[in-house]
């Protein structure tokens, strides 16, 4: 059974998109909240291939948000 690797790009924006789950876990929504905007902002003028997996990443952050609240 062979893996693919993962790209550096794919591994950068998954570990952004992990920590800021793990804020939102943590029970600080706004700080997983920045850190996703900020990486976002910076890669929107540098990066667009990595700004569209940090696209993904919030859209994760964003369900996890919506689930947490419902259980609320």
């Amino acid at each position: 059974m062979s893996r693919e690797p993962v790209a550096p790009k794919q591994m950068i924006a998954f570990k952004i998109g992990a920590r800021a789950r793990k804020f939102l876990i943590e029970g600080c929504p706004v700080e997983g909240y920045e850190v996703l905007a900020t990486a976002l902002a910076e890669s929107a003028a540098t990066d667009l291939e990595l700004n569209a997996m940090l696209q993904t990443e919030m859209q994760k952050f964003e369900r996890r948000l919506a689930n947490a609240a419902d259980e609320e």
